[in-house]
């Protein structure tokens, strides 16, 4: 698929886009065919850094002791958890679940890891967010910018994959190369590559679909 195709399809999403009072994201989405997902080998689950970061807080969650959830405010991460806090949460399912809904990743420092997995290992699990193990001295501050320019995307049973890739305040450039970085990770993927590809729609979170090659 041709930057030229996606430049092309991001000038609607945005002509095409009502003002709002809140900067809208933008969300590919790729419909898939001739894929055989009954096969767990065909399905796959990844993160991809993406060449500018997003113009929209990343939701973090950090899971520690004191002397880390102090470092995590100090870097500016709004969620954490200590091991009490854990216990708490995973006593009720459906609080658990809505805030790990509300979370983008998690990040833990390795002796909780068995905890979260015993207590919220079965909603993480699902959710494909389970924890990254946070190494010692780690600069949050360096994954704080990573995670801004992260991108998860999944192919499960359903031949669709859906994903933030951009906000509509960047540039169409900026834009064009992230929902391009994306497309080009999934075609790798993919046995026949482009030919499994049915068809890439973008839109912003309340505008039109715009079908890309259109």
């Amino acid at each position: 698929m041709e930057s030229k195709q996606i430049l092309e399809a991001v000038r609607k999403v945005k002509s095409s886009s009502k003002e709002r009072k809140f900067i809208q994201s933008i969300d590919l989405a790729i419909s898939l065919r001739d894929v055989n997902l009954k096969d767990p080998s065909k399905r796959f689950r990844v993160e991809v850094l993406l060449p500018h970061p997003l113009n929209k807080d990343t939701n973090i969650c950090v899971i520690g002791d004191a002397a880390l959830i102090s470092k995590a405010e100090d870097a500016g991460i709004k969620h954490t958890l200590n091991e009490d806090q854990i216990d708490q949460l995973a006593r009720n399912a459906n609080d658990a679940k809505i805030f790990i809904n509300t979370i983008d990743y998690f990040l833990a420092i390795p002796q909780m890891m068995a905890l979260i997995g015993k207590t919220l290992g079965r909603y993480l699990g699902p959710a494909g967010k389970m924890p990254s193990v946070l190494p010692p001295n780690a600069n949050l501050e360096n994954f704080v910018a990573r995670y801004n320019r992260t991108c998860r995307i999944r192919l499960r049973q359903n031949p669709v994959i859906q994903c933030r890739v951009a906000t509509e305040d960047m540039n169409d450039e900026e834009i064009t190369e992230n929902v391009r970085t994306i497309i080009t990770e999934i075609e790798n993927r993919l046995e026949q590559g482009l030919q499994n590809i049915k068809h890439a729609h973008i839109k912003t979170t309340m505008g039109p679909v715009i079908t890309i090659g259109t």
